[in-house]
């Protein structure tokens, strides 16, 4: 099982991993490029409403509060061409700013907190439970939640496979998509100190901090409209080509 983006996509491409489970973004831009690889089943999708659980936070006091104010300034948002950078991209180009007119570093989400809080950087687009970290420091405040504005109710994760593997075996494919089926929507459907404490024992994170975290939302369907917008972000970005986005859900 792999659970990182790219990797994911390396991993299900070359046969190293039967399935990934990882953002939307990267299996676009793999698919739109050639690869086989195709949605299995969705997982979580943003939240509807602010706080969602990333967003661009930089330093308490400086006088940054939209895209113009990031000109010139030294932004990390993980990966180059990741899901954030994608998307931070786009949100600079709606508020009417050159995305090359910022300064990107590529730095993992636990590393951002220092790097902003030591003026190393500008600006950072952070994740859960690292953006609560940032925020509880008194520090930090979030300027924008981009995907909300980007893409409203998009999908943000889902699990990735073969489309050669699906077809050579339906009925694990099946009985995989089932299982992870009923497991979402059992987490869907619990109550949140349940929740909170599943999520805790098979991610390590401190029960406490779970309980503080704003988690995205448990689902299993996709919300295709918001496959076919990260689509055309990304063609206009030059990041992959054009496709029927349906004909990349599996459908068992």
């Amino acid at each position: 099982f792999i659970s990182q983006g790219a990797l994911g996509v390396e991993a299900v491409f070359g046969g190293s991993a039967e399935i990934a489970g990882n953002s939307v973004i990267e299996p676009l831009i793999a698919r739109g490029n050639g690869l086989e690889v195709m949605y299995l089943i969705n997982n979580t999708r943003i939240r509807p409403t602010p706080p969602d659980n990333s967003g661009i936070a930089v330093r308490t006091a400086d006088p940054i509060n939209g895209p113009k104010d990031l000109v010139g300034k030294r932004v990390s948002a993980g990966l180059i061409n990741g899901p954030n950078h994608v998307h931070l991209k786009e949100w600079l180009t709606r508020g009417g700013v050159d995305p090359a007119s910022v300064q990107y570093f590529e730095l993992p989400f636990p590393q951002m907190t220092d790097a902003l809080l030591q003026n190393r950087l500008d600006a950072v687009w952070s994740v859960e439970p690292f953006l609560t970290f940032l925020l509880k420091s008194g520090s930090a405040r979030v300027i924008a939640y981009p995907y909300q504005g980007n893409v409203p109710n998009m999908d943000i994760a889902a699990f990735q496979v073969k489309e050669s593997w699906v077809k050579a075996n339906p009925d694990a494919a099946r009985r995989l998509r089932t299982a992870l089926e009923r497991a979402t929507k059992y987490l869907d459907n619990a109550s949140k100190e349940e929740r909170d404490e599943w999520i805790a024992k098979y991610t390590g994170v401190k029960l406490e901090v779970v309980k503080e975290i704003h988690l995205p939302l448990y689902v299993t369907e996709f919300n295709v409209s918001t496959l076919q917008a990260n689509l055309d972000i990304l063609v206009r970005q030059k990041l992959t080509k054009p496709f029927d986005v349906n004909a990349m859900i599996w459908k068992p």
